[in-house]
């Protein structure tokens, strides 16, 4: 690596001021007047801005510019500079741009099974075994985050081993690695014993949610799918988080985390055309719709499919007494005539539930 001593002319200080001292001052399509792409200012000082160390950017690793810019500060008993501290985060921004532009280039195509191109320099830090989790920030009135204000509080719950990616305005993908998962050690899982990927990552998502609500104030969505490929299946990897996303907000209105692996039969009933699924009303669901509108019968029959049709311990999470709980069951008999604590009705009635929910939406 050559290091060399150079003594800007008054373009070239016009320039390094237009940068507003932000490094690399790398840009494409880069004019007389702009630093040449291949080199990068390393600026000795403030106090001489005409005098830069000229280093190959080809040859000099962020890592190796923060050194630098450490010895220069011990030299002059300074702090590091603002441009040394911001030294590669334009950068990867700009990087994870050009990836973001890809993976919608891809998606625009159809070609989700896509290989990350090698001209890509994010390629390098991408591997094959990524997590995968999208973003998506539907405020109206509360200011977006900014990339770098997003990847610095991401990087503060990751362990700065994450890759943001900026998609579609308020949409962003992150991915980290899949060791992430192991290293999960809280009081909740102390508490209750947590078995499985799946609730590991969920576990991870309602800690990252939290985070994110607590530093905006907004309404925020988070959906994630298991590891995955992430130098072979990016777009599709992409398509698949907004499917959950869609999916997961279409039949858990009130739910703020959405995983593809919680989502089987809904992704299933989602698939029905259209006109299936309304037929499929018509036959089963004839003249009680109205009961699907009831929102105590809502909360009835999702509570106790979600405790696996166990009466006490669905009367306890509703906190009502057992019989009250049989007295709805009952109700919902006579209303439709299908009995939910038969395996084959309460197949049924969770089917017809489904179908109400995602025609409701249309």
């Amino acid at each position: 690596m050559t290091l060399v001593l150079k003594t800007l002319n008054e373009q070239e200080r016009a320039a390094l001021e237009m940068s507003g001292h932000q490094l690399p001052m790398i840009a494409p399509g880069a004019t007389d007047n702009e630093v040449p792409l291949d080199e990068i200012w390393i600026p000795i000082s403030s106090d001489q801005p005409q005098k830069v160390i000229v280093a190959d950017r080809n040859q000099l690793t962020d890592s190796e510019i923060k050194l630098i810019d450490l010895w220069l500060s011990s030299i002059q008993g300074s702090t590091p500079s603002t441009m040394f501290r911001s030294t590669g985060k334009g950068d990867e921004e700009r990087r994870a741009q050009e990836l973001g532009t890809w993976i919608k280039e891809r998606l625009q195509v159809g070609e989700a099974l896509a290989e990350l191109p090698e001209e890509l320099l994010l390629r390098s830090s991408l591997t094959e075994a990524m997590i995968p989790f999208l973003l998506i920030n539907e405020s109206e009135h509360a200011p977006t985050p900014s990339y770098k204000a997003l990847h610095r509080l991401l990087d503060s719950y990751f362990d700065g081993e994450i890759i943001l990616v900026p998609l579609m305005e308020k949409e962003w993908l992150v991915l980290a690695k899949q060791e992430l998962l192991d290293g999960i050690t809280t009081d909740d899982k102390d508490e209750a014993p947590v078995e499985g990927e799946q609730d590991l990552l969920s576990l991870f998502c309602m800690g990252l949610y939290e985070l994110i609500s607590t530093e905006w104030v907004g309404d925020f969505h988070i959906s994630a799918i298991p590891a995955v490929n992430a130098l072979h299946t990016l777009p599709q990897t992409v398509s698949m988080l907004r499917e959950t996303m869609t999916i997961g907000r279409t039949f858990q209105m009130k739910e703020h985390i959405h995983l593809s692996t919680g989502l089987h039969l809904e992704r299933l009933v989602f698939s029905i055309p259209e006109y299936q699924r309304n037929q499929f009303l018509r036959e089963y669901a004839a003249g009680h719709t109205d009961l699907f509108e009831d929102s105590e019968t809502l909360s009835t029959l999702e509570s106790f499919f979600e405790l696996d049709c166990n009466v006490s311990e669905t009367a306890k999470h509703l906190y009502i007494h057992r019989n009250t709980l049989l007295y709805r069951l009952d109700k919902i008999k006579q209303e439709t005539g299908l009995d939910v604590r038969s395996f084959s009705d309460a197949v049924l009635v969770k089917i017809t539930l489904l179908l109400y929910k995602v025609t409701k939406r249309k």
